[in-house]
């Protein structure tokens, strides 16, 4: 083969590769949030963004689209170019339970969806108020072998709600579940002895139980979580080997090349090491985690597993 020939073959294949040999990225980013602005996983985004765009020269803006169990922004990102332009925060909800909630997905998110890394896990706690007659999680587990209790957190088909059921079943125990919309509704009916116990997030709860007004009895990691380092694990509470961490993700749309995928998981990764990133993601209750691809591939599969016969048991229907 003669040199011209060989360069002119090499001209091809680098023009055939297209944008995942291109210096990615070279205009805005944008990444969506299925959440309102102000909670944590839109919080977390943020300081995700602003470090990205002071890695990258460029752009990452965040745009929000809540609602619909998280399909509003699995949707955008399915709809969008596979070139890493537009990245989706998916919920492990939204990846694993929603799919067998509702008649019909607009999407399908084992296909349309490509992992790039799991951002943070978030730990729930169970949680009464300082003067309740359960001093330890056993407590409450020995009371509701023997009575119907009323535990609060928030909507059916939420992963509040299936971590709960999936807790309740190990632990051989039922309890009446309170669904609300809000963590500030759940609180108060707490506090008003309306609820026995209720089963949060660390970062809605951190002021009411740095102020003594509520105690928590237990935390669902696999590990004591930084913020709250006095809560023992389910585990040292006596439901040995459980623990449950829903985490959020994030996503591109499938085609997009492996080696933006790959970039973008090096880059998170990098910002998500910093100690700083890290006090800030534990203020909000948070666990980074930035692992690759495939470990995030085989955490959806895993779950998935566990949640379609707990979703159908339970009959739970999502609008």
């Amino acid at each position: 083969m003669t040199p011209p020939l060989k360069h002119a073959l090499l001209a091809l294949a680098l023009l055939a590769a297209g944008p995942a040999l291109a210096a990615y990225p070279d205009k805005p980013v944008k990444i969506v949030v299925p959440n309102t602005p102000g909670g944590p996983v839109d919080v977390t985004m943020r300081l995700l963004a602003t470090e990205l765009s002071r890695k990258w020269g460029q752009p990452v803006v965040i745009e929000n689209k809540a609602g619909a169990s998280g399909m509003i922004t699995g949707a955008a990102v399915a709809a969008s170019p596979p070139d890493g332009y537009v990245l989706g925060t998916m919920l492990a909800a939204t990846m694993t339970i929603v799919p067998f909630a509702v008649d019909k997905m607009p999407y399908d998110p084992q296909k349309d969806l490509a992992p790039i890394t799991t951002i943070a896990r978030t730990p729930f706690i169970f949680l009464v108020p300082k003067d309740s007659p359960f001093k330890t999680w056993q407590d409450f587990i020995e009371a509701a072998r023997s009575r119907e209790l009323k535990l609060g957190s928030y909507s059916i088909g939420t992963g509040f709600h299936l971590a709960w059921e999936q807790i309740a079943r190990r632990a051989g125990v039922k309890a009446l579940y309170a669904p609300s919309s809000s963590a500030g509704k759940t609180q108060g009916d707490l506090l008003g002895g309306i609820l026995d116990i209720s089963f949060d997030a660390p970062s809605s709860a951190k002021g009411l139980i740095d102020s003594g007004r509520l105690r928590a009895l237990a935390i669902t990691s696999a590990q004591r979580f930084g913020g709250l380092p006095d809560v023992p694990t389910l585990d040292e509470s006596g439901l040995k080997g459980f623990s449950t961490e829903p985490w959020f993700s994030l996503m591109a749309r499938t085609g997009t090349p492996d080696e933006i995928i790959a970039k973008i998981q090096r880059d998170i990764a990098a910002i998500l090491a910093s100690p700083a990133m890290q006090k800030q993601m534990e203020m909000l209750g948070q666990v980074p985690v930035a692992d690759t691809p495939a470990q995030l591939a085989e955490t959806i599969r895993k779950d998935r597993r566990n949640m379609e016969p707990l979703v159908k048991e339970l009959g739970i229907r999502l609008q």
